[in-house]
């Protein structure tokens, strides 16, 4: 299996679980949205670790295929 494939699996799984604290953090489950802080910066945070796994996986992928 290539790094880059197990990487971008990661990366969904990182921004799945950021996303489900979101929306669990925002009671939107519940039928209502309460605009709360810190589910903001999960959501945040998952975008952004997201998508630095995926573009580290594809610089370490491009790297070990020069050498």
């Amino acid at each position: 299996m290539k790094l880059k494939n197990v990487v971008s699996v990661a990366a969904v799984m990182v921004f799945g679980i950021c996303l489900y604290t979101f929306f669990l953090g925002n009671k939107t489950f519940d039928g209502q949205f309460e605009n709360d802080g810190i589910s903001w910066y999960f959501l945040a945070k998952g975008l952004f670790c997201s998508i630095a796994l995926y573009l580290l996986g594809i610089i370490c992928e491009k790297l070990t295929e020069k050498k």
